[in-house]
């Protein structure tokens, strides 16, 4: 979804020597050994990381990062307290208060990109890294290749969750090679190296599984109940697999996913396909975009199926509506899971558990 313009610095990019290993590593193929973080420094400042499979080395601490492609995944880096890092990103400001009040942040001053992102747009932010995912920038869509951030002298990070199934086969690849818990901790542990912020990362590591671990404990019921996301569609739905986010908080919080049996994260799915698999509970995503009647419209649209009147989720209004800038892979992935569980216990469909997230969303501008 389009972004508020904001001004973004107007000065002269610095002249970088790009090491030829960035762009070998950026040109090379990804192997299948997943996107789990490694790291080692150098006296020279510089650090080697494996991202989706290979490793590349960047000059650190990072000082611009131009952050792309997943609103989540910025609240990683806001919570190793890389916010003065930022030097442009894609986030609505509608979820402005969102990340300040999970992140104890003010990110209303951080320059944004609009879309579709431009070269040009990211080059004038001058960064000294690029953050994007291969289901969002690195697709190409926008025109924007991790080979022309490189022939720029940009070095590149794609997030963990996007790496591809099968490099060779380029945008066409399903995506998705690690657990989506383990995705982020690899972004958490990538980014405190990147930023000099290791100590930030371990505390943020330790505390995500703390949370998860409170998840994995509170009581279940007979059966998990079965749910459906909804990120947006009319015709059709787009909505995730086993392999992207979603999957990690729907069964983090005691359900399953309907879409369990699709290899991919993010795609399109047909309604009725949908209703073949009667979900229990549907959860609407929230763009918290400028469009005020959003959510209305999708609730209206997930009424109009005919196919699904009969289903448990329709009949019996069980819809819950949560943030999208949760649900993509990031740090926010935990609170997502804490506050799918609170709504399917408010909906009598898990046992209490005394948990709640740590916001209180409805209180959000």
């Amino acid at each position: 979804m389009p972004t508020p313009a904001r001004t973004l610095p107007t000065r002269t990019l610095p002249t970088r020597a790009l090491p030829a290993l960035v762009a070998t590593l950026v040109a090379a193929p990804l192997v299948l050994t997943g996107c789990a973080a490694s790291e080692a420094e150098d006296a020279s400042g510089s650090v080697t990381l494996e991202n989706c499979g290979e490793e590349a080395s960047y000059d650190a601490p990072v000082e611009r990062i131009v952050a792309t492609s997943n609103s989540a995944n910025v609240g990683t880096l806001l919570r190793v307290g890389a916010i003065d890092r930022i030097a442009a990103m894609s986030l609505s400001a509608g979820n402005d208060a969102l990340m300040d009040a999970l992140f104890d942040v003010e990110v209303g001053d951080v320059p944004r990109l609009v879309s579709p992102i431009s070269m040009e747009a990211v080059v004038g932010a001058e960064p000294d890294l690029l953050v994007g995912s291969y289901s969002g920038l690195f697709s190409g869509s926008s025109g924007v290749t991790r080979e022309d951030a490189a022939e720029r002298g940009i070095p590149t990070y794609v997030i963990s969750d996007s790496c591809r199934q099968d490099p060779a086969a380029g945008a066409s690849s399903a995506l998705g090679t690690m657990d989506p818990w383990d995705a982020v901790r690899a972004d958490l542990e990538n980014y405190g190296a990147l930023t000099g912020n290791e100590d930030e990362a371990a505390a943020a590591r330790a505390e995500l599984d703390e949370r998860l671990a409170a998840l994995a404990d509170a009581p279940r019921g007979d059966a998990p109940p079965s749910v459906l996301l909804f990120d947006s569609g009319e015709t059709d739905l787009y909505t995730s697999g086993r392999n992207g986010p979603p999957q990690g908080i729907i069964e983090a919080a005691g359900a399953t996913n309907v879409f369990d049996d699709e290899d991919t994260t993010w795609f399109r799915a047909s309604w009725e396909a949908v209703a073949e698999r009667q979900p229990d509970v549907i959860v609407v995503m929230d763009y918290r975009s400028d469009a005020a009647d959003e959510v209305e419209q999708k609730i209206a649209t997930i009424r109009d199926q005919a196919a699904l009147a009969g289903s448990a989720a329709v009949a019996e209004d069980r819809i819950i509506v949560l943030p999208l800038a949760l649900f993509t892979s990031g740090y926010g992935n935990v609170e997502a899971a804490e506050q799918l569980r609170a709504g399917l216990e408010r909906l009598g469909l898990l046992p209490d558990s005394g948990i709640t997230g740590t916001i209180d969303l409805d209180a959000l501008p």
